[in-house]
This record gives C-alpha cells, sequence and structure tokens, in this order.
C-alpha cells in the first residue's frame, strides 16, 4: 500500500474518501471483466483520475484488491452494528437476529462475497495473510462470541471454533452456491440455511414446524 505521512485528520479523511473512490469505481469494471483482464488505466479512468493522481493513493492492482477486502468488512461491522444485537433478551434470540441480518447482507452484497471468494487467492502473501485475519477477527469471532454465550445458556455438544468458520461459510450460501437453486426464491433459500444452522447448531427446537 502507498505509504502516505499522514498530518491531519483532515488529510486521512481525504485519503479514506480516496480508497473509497477507487474501490466503488474499480469494482464496477471488476464484477463485468474480472480482476486480472481489467487494467490501471481503465481503474484510473473509471474513478475520473490520471495515472498520477490514481498511484499518489495505490501503488498497484493488489492495492486496490486489498481495499475492496477492507471495504467489505468495514460494511459488514457497519451493517451488523445497526441491528441492535445488544437489545436481545437471551444469547439464543442473539445469535438468531445475527445469522438473519448476515442472510441479508449476503444477499444485498453478493457480488462483492463472489468477487473476493475467487480473487483472493490472487494477493500477494503479506496482504493475503491480513485478510485471511480480518476475515476471522470479525465475522468468524464474532460467531465464536455468540456461540459461548448460547454455550453457557444450553450446552452445545461441538466445537464452537470450528462451528463458527462453518456458520460464517454456510451463511454466505446464497452468494457462493445460490446459482444451483436459483429457481428459488431468496426467502425459501434463507428459510432453509436458517434452519440447517439450527439444526447445525444443537438448537432444533427452534426450528419452524412446516
Amino acid at each position: 500500500m502507498k505509504n502516505h505521512s499522514i498530518s491531519s485528520a483532515k488529510d486521512e479523511g481525504l485519503i479514506e474518501s480516496k480508497h473509497m473512490q477507487i474501490v466503488e469505481s474499480a469494482c464496477k469494471l471488476f464484477f463485468t471483466q474480472g480482476f486480472h483482464p481489467t487494467s490501471i488505466r481503465e481503474i484510473a479512468e473509471a474513478c475520473n483520475m490520471s495515472m498520477g493522481q490514481l498511484y499518489h493513493y495505490i501503488s498497484s492492482k493488489d492495492d486496490v484488491l486489498y481495499l475492496v477486502h477492507k471495504h467489505f468488512h468495514k460494511i459488514s461491522d457497519e451493517f451488523i452494528r445497526k441491528q441492535n444485537l445488544d437489545k436481545c433478551v437471551s444469547p439464543t434470540e442473539k445469535l438468531i437476529v445475527f445469522v438473519k441480518a448476515n442472510l441479508r447482507f449476503v444477499y444485498q452484497n453478493r457480488k462483492l462475497i463472489q468477487f473476493i471468494s475467487t480473487e483472493t487467492k490472487y494477493l500477494q502473501k503479506d496482504y493475503l495473510k491480513e485478510v485471511l485475519k480480518m476475515e476471522k477477527d470479525s465475522t468468524i469471532r464474532k460467531y465464536h462470541e455468540l456461540l459461548i454465550e448460547v454455550n453457557k445458556e444450553r450446552p452445545l455438544k461441538a466445537d464452537l471454533e470450528v462451528l463458527a468458520s462453518m456458520l460464517a461459510y454456510t451463511v454466505a450460501f446464497e452468494a457462493l452456491k445460490g446459482w444451483t437453486v436459483s429457481e428459488k426464491s431468496i426467502e425459501e433459500i434463507n428459510n432453509v440455511v436458517l434452519d440447517f444452522v439450527l439444526r447445525g447448531v444443537g438448537l432444533s427446537d427452534l426450528v419452524a414446524k412446516p
């Protein structure tokens, strides 16, 4: 990533704003023509920047891919924060609300998730290590924390750390494999995923009866 000497909050805010502009413009290209076929020049044009201006904020296309990951986790965290999980009366309710919120987030951001899932492997080693840590420290960690609380309320017969990772992947089903059931509505898919999650976690008594 381009090394900036940030001298003020204003400078930092400008850089963040420019990074967002780059991510949003680049994603429009990535989603339609792919990461590798997209050139830095095309990204600059999409951002309404000269090459020199663009290189003031990034050093390479890898930087852009890394910024896409940062953007994804930022909007994910903001979306979950708005769900007011602390208002839930029990850990079990909080877990269910969290899963439902993530199902909605996945549907709203499925193109971004599809892109990330296919292109992450192309990141340079240092960036790859960092984005994998982002994943573990955000969504997976939150699932783990919620499962620990549920386990105190009603013991779960599973390795909670492994279960947390499995939930993060399972809830992303619609974005990753939804094409296999494209004839189904998003409501049908999400209901099945939620039931599957509840049964897998050991909360089958909470599955809605047909």
